[in-house]
């Protein structure tokens, strides 16, 4: 394998992925335009109980288009996006190491930085592909419904799905770089997702839990409020920036460690800590 080839060969191999993924957010994105006119009158007088309106992520108006389209496409979409991102990172190192193919690939004229930058950046441009897809739903239908968003409102929340979902994707290779097996980096990933979801959650209708909001991604994504707010920079540069670092311990920790084939068999603490700290000692 030269060492050029990863990057198309890690795109390619997601090219069922990506159609998948983003014809998926299409569909859900089309249909919720196109079942607007029928709720936007019930919707007149309805009220948000407090639970559901934290679960959706704030103060949403479900009786303008906005409101709407954030509760049922927005608030939930990076869940879908989540499943993937977490796919894609704990597969890149941890999936070569437990399938027994990490040494065979590290045999050929590649280092390990450019192995994981190029599988990274097949994963980002694949993340841009699905999210792009994903946005022909809008082009196919709110030109044709009477709703107020435009297509620069719903391509501006659509971009703020990027950081999210690269964050998660970071979060999951970091974890494959340094947990002994997928199956545990997968554990590690949803369990940090999970977790972080029902906390931004109860942060929202227990006040003494408000402060915890902070500590969730899921808080400086906004459940789809750049769809009534306009788009927050600071917080996409936020998100942004924790990839970043999350790619960079995943770099270095595969750099700087063994390879176990077929994934290793300790799985305390101690062993984890020394997978990300140990020097290597051999390819």
């Amino acid at each position: 394998m030269q060492a050029r080839s990863i990057f198309t060969k890690a795109l390619f191999d997601q090219k069922m992925q990506i159609l998948g993924f983003g014809l998926t957010l299409a569909v859900i994105a089309a249909m919720d335009v196109y079942i607007w006119p029928s709720y936007r009158d019930t919707l007149q007088n309805f009220e948000i109980p407090p639970a559901f309106e934290a679960l959706l992520g704030g103060d949403l108006n479900l009786a303008t288009a906005p409101g709407f389209l954030s509760a049922e496409f927005y608030s939930w979409i990076p869940i879908l996006l989540l499943v993937y991102a977490v796919i894609q990172g704990t597969g890149a190192i941890a999936g070569e190491e437990s399938g027994g193919t990490m040494d065979l690939v590290l045999a050929q004229p590649v280092t390990r930085r450019s192995f994981v930058l190029q599988r990274i950046a097949a994963t980002i441009l694949a993340s841009v592909l699905i999210i792009a897809i994903g946005y022909t739903g809008w082009l196919v239908s709110v030109p044709f419904v009477d709703i107020d968003v435009t297509l620069w409102d719903v391509f501006l929340a659509n971009v703020n799905l990027l950081p999210i979902t690269l964050l998660f994707f970071a979060l999951s290779l970091a974890a494959g770089a340094i947990a002994p097996t997928r199956g545990m980096a997968v554990a590690v990933t949803v369990g940090i997702a999970t977790a972080t979801f029902f906390m931004q959650t109860l942060a929202a209708t227990v006040d003494v839990l408000e402060p915890l909001r902070y500590l969730s991604p899921f808080y400086y994504y906004g459940n789809g409020q750049p769809l009534v707010d306009g788009l927050n920079w600071a917080h996409v540069a936020l998100l942004t920036g924790i990839s970043c670092g999350l790619a960079i311990v995943a770099v270095r920790t595969f750099e700087e460690r063994d390879v176990s084939v077929g994934g290793a068999s300790d799985l305390t603490l101690a062993a984890m800590l020394r997978r990300t700290f140990a020097t290597r000692t051999g390819t």
